[in-house]
């Protein structure tokens, strides 16, 4: 096995474990007209679903690539593969810092320099990940504090953390029948669209080794565009179990961190979060028609940018909507268009009227969400 471990990518993110088995062909990777380094037999030899559709042909295949293997995590040339390296080297990039600066990545890629370019072309870029200290200072104006500040990794609620970062955290119970359901909450900035969300789902049609399993799951979005949406596994999760769950973000980094019942289980980055005009969000959805969802969320709270207020702060409860005739979102606490500290959000039914379509090509149509607004 020449590769036993490598990144995959899809519609984040950051880093994720995959096993490929043996990487068998491999070829020079050639220069395409957009710049894109890729290999075409390499990317056959290794992505069999692919070929079953595309075929071999190079131009097919690497057609493929650009509209779908990209944002899937698919690898264009085997790391470290003949004039690979060459072009991605640059002046510009720093791989001691890149390791030192995302330790995920270097629990997962290495500190092999080729390696760790690699990701920074392919995924740390697009998630607003710093190629060198001078390009980290230069974004921040040189402001102290541009290192992430050191984060609780255990028994962490949003009272752990001070102004310096923006939090929710609530509850989750999920459960459901059918092919897929999730529940997730979600930070979000209204000027960039950028997004993450972590939550609890079941997906009968996941990636290996997920399949069938419920899983907690990180989607890091950058843009709404192909390629710009990222996926990270944190390992199974249980159904029917109340489990708390928080994402916190440094507003001074954009480095946002993961928690299951206080405990840190992964960290991503995104820069496009610190575009203001945050929300908070609270999601529950299922994937075609005739799937369930039942997502209790509970002792939803919050953490404003800036403040000082340890309890949890007093946001306002903007919209509660459904998006899907057979899904209901029910709520207590306080009424959309009022203030709230602390809110419970109910979303339960059963898909209907997607008509041969899922949760990926249909998403809007899906689920129930609940959004706090708290830039107010």
């Amino acid at each position: 096995m020449n590769l036993k471990k490598t990144l995959i990518s899809a519609a984040s993110f950051l880093a994720i474990v995959l096993c490929v088995g043996v990487l068998k062909v491999e070829a020079a990777p050639k220069k395409m007209a957009d710049g894109q380094m890729f290999d075409a037999e390499y990317y056959a030899a290794n992505n069999a679903d692919v070929v079953a559709v595309f075929g071999t042909d190079p131009n097919w295949l690497y057609l493929h690539y650009s509209l779908c293997g990209k944002a899937e995590g698919r690898l264009p040339y085997a790391p470290g593969a003949t004039g690979a390296a060459a072009s991605t080297s640059s002046a510009g990039f720093d791989a001691a810092y890149y390791a030192a600066r995302y330790p995920d990545v270097a629990a997962v890629m290495g500190t092999d320099p080729a390696m760790l370019k690699m990701h920074y072309d392919l995924c740390g870029k697009a998630e607003g990940r710093f190629p060198s200290a001078a390009a980290e200072l230069a974004a921040t104006g040189g402001a102290a504090g541009a290192v992430p500040a050191p984060a609780p990794a255990a028994g962490a609620t949003i009272s752990s953390f001070g102004s310096r970062y923006s939090a929710v955290e609530a509850t989750i119970n999920l459960s459901g029948t059918g092919t897929g359901y999730h529940a997730k909450i979600l930070l979000q900035s209204g000027a960039t669209g950028a997004a993450v969300s972590f939550g609890i789902q079941y997906d009968a049609f996941a990636r290996a080794p997920y399949t069938g399993k419920a899983t907690y799951l990180c989607e890091n979005v950058i843009h709404n565009g192909p390629g710009g949406q990222n996926y990270q596994w944190f390992g199974t999760a249980q159904l029917g179990v109340p489990t708390r769950m928080m994402i916190v973000l440094d507003n001074q980094t954009g480095v946002v961190d993961l928690y299951v019942n206080g405990a840190k289980v992964g960290q991503v980055g995104n820069t496009y979060l610190l575009g203001g005009n945050l929300s908070a969000s609270v999601e529950g959805c299922a994937r075609l028609d005739g799937d369930t969802v039942n997502a209790q969320i509970t002792n939803i709270r919050f953490k404003k940018p800036g403040s000082n207020y340890t309890n949890g702060d007093s946001v306002y409860f903007w919209q509660c909507v459904t998006r899907n005739p057979g899904i209901a979102a029910t709520y207590s606490g306080s009424n959309p268009g009022g203030w709230c500290s602390s809110s419970n959000v109910n979303i339960q039914g059963m898909v209907v009227g997607l008509n041969g379509l899922d949760w990926d090509s249909a998403y809007a149509n899906v689920s129930g969400v609940a959004t706090y607004a708290l830039w107010l």
